[in-house]
């Protein structure tokens, strides 16, 4: 389940091997798992990630920002989020697109960050979902977590990319 087609995983450069994508898309993943079953041990291993990369001090206010981001987009979405489980080591369209919508909010492209927030929850409702994303992207800049953008072309790749369900 968590193995892409060679092919596909050649031609997208964006996967999880990079620390602040991980830890971002890792936090998105185990939130959202929290929140979907009820299990506060998704929040621990997100609070467990995050204190392994930075000490507890700064996980406590990076966390606190990637739970009020995510509490923001499930308030705020029009639809259900996709994500893939907690080991896959690639990321599906809507993880990107919050990625993307993250790293925007840290590289001051606003016209970005609102475009892929729009994508992704489905609604025109965006300006708290772009607040808290600028909130957490301004904490993980704090504790040296600088994102990548991600371009047109990879969002594209993206799309082609089978949903999570699709993968069950």
């Amino acid at each position: 389940m968590t193995d892409m087609p060679k092919d596909f995983s050649q031609s997208v450069p964006v996967t999880l091997d990079k620390r602040a994508e991980r830890l971002v898309v890792l936090g998105m993943r185990g939130w959202l798992a929290g929140y979907e079953t009820g299990d506060i041990a998704c929040w621990e291993a997100v609070w467990n990630d995050y204190c392994r990369e930075l000490g507890p001090t700064r996980a406590k206010r990076v966390v606190s920002e990637l739970a009020g981001w995510i509490r923001t987009l499930r308030a705020e979405t029009c639809r259900s989020i996709e994500s893939y489980p907690r080991p896959c080591r690639y990321m599906c369209r809507d993880e990107c697109l919050a990625l993307r919508l993250v790293s925007g909010c840290q590289k001051g492209m606003k016209p970005l960050a609102s475009d892929s927030a729009c994508q992704l929850i489905a609604c025109a409702r965006i300006d708290e979902l772009v607040k808290a994303a600028e909130c957490l992207a301004a904490e993980l800049a704090e504790a040296g977590l600088e994102l990548e953008p991600i371009t047109d072309e990879v969002m594209t790749a993206f799309s082609e990319r089978p949903a999570p369900a699709a993968l069950s």
